[in-house]
């Protein structure tokens, strides 16, 4: 899932730069969009953290060893 935010962001940031005329932008370069698209940008960018925070939160997504077991969040085995 790693990579759906990684691609997510930089769709964001080539839609930021696109909007300047440029391949690529930053979430801290969008001084040249109207207000409104600078909202969205921070509306985006707030979603987007909000998942990373709720995933990360996720015992299927955090992996630990045990007795020689692989294990989930919840400390069950997984394979």
């Amino acid at each position: 899932m790693a990579n759906d935010y990684s691609s997510a962001w930089d769709a964001l940031g080539k839609v930021i730069g696109g909007a300047h005329g440029r391949s690529s932008g930053s979430i801290d370069d969008v001084g040249h969009m109207t207000t409104d698209q600078q909202l969205k940008v921070v509306e985006i960018a707030a979603m987007l953290s909000v998942a990373q925070e709720i995933s990360s939160m996720n015992p299927s997504n955090t992996i630990s060893y045990s007795d020689g077991q692989k294990r989930n969040g919840w400390g069950l085995p997984i394979s």
